[in-house]
């Protein structure tokens, strides 16, 4: 990443509906690490009547402004926060938001790994902004065998190199 470029951090719907024992471990660390970035992004994710997750899904979780959609941590206080009823977070506030900052790298964390996290990754590669996954830092609520598959298609998609830890010397050779 270039030095001049700012660096961002993209926190995909860490919310209390998505906390579950397979997924909790992220929490802690993402509040911690979301102080390190030049600039943070939180998603939070909302399943409204009508959707398609409700139609053909059967699942009526996450319904907008339940406690289910509050985020599991603290974002500093100037995070931008961008709500999405939809797999993906790139949306139209998120390009509009990193166009802005001129940034084309972006690093990804959160839950689900196997949903919101894999779908915004897929999507921010085909729009030519490089994901880095911070791989450590993202789970999966229903099981780690999810996290795992997701984790294995995403490296097929993107390439095995952009899926880093956060610890990792990779993550200090992404992030210099």
């Amino acid at each position: 990443m270039s030095e001049e470029l700012p660096q961002v951090l993209i926190v995909i719907d860490v919310q209390k509906g998505f906390v579950t024992p397979h997924s909790q471990h992220v929490v802690a660390p993402l509040e911690n690490l979301q102080y390190e970035f030049d600039h943070v992004i939180f998603t939070k994710f909302y399943n409204p009547d009508p959707s398609p997750f409700r139609k053909l899904l059967a699942y009526n979780g996450m319904a907008p402004s339940s406690p289910e959609t509050e985020l599991a941590l603290q974002p500093r206080e100037e995070a931008v926060m961008i709500s999405r009823p939809i797999y993906s977070c790139v949306t139209e506030p998120l390009l509009v938001r990193l166009k802005t900052w001129g940034v084309r790298e972006v690093f990804i964390a959160g839950i689900a790994t196997e949903a919101g996290v894999l779908k915004s990754v897929a999507d921010m590669f085909e729009l030519n902004i490089r994901p880095w996954v911070l791989e450590d830092l993202c789970a999966s609520g229903k099981n780690p065998d999810a996290h795992e598959a997701a984790i294995k298609v995403m490296s097929q998609i993107i390439g095995p190199q952009h899926i880093i830890s956060s610890t990792g010397p990779e993550a200090s050779i992404a992030r210099s």
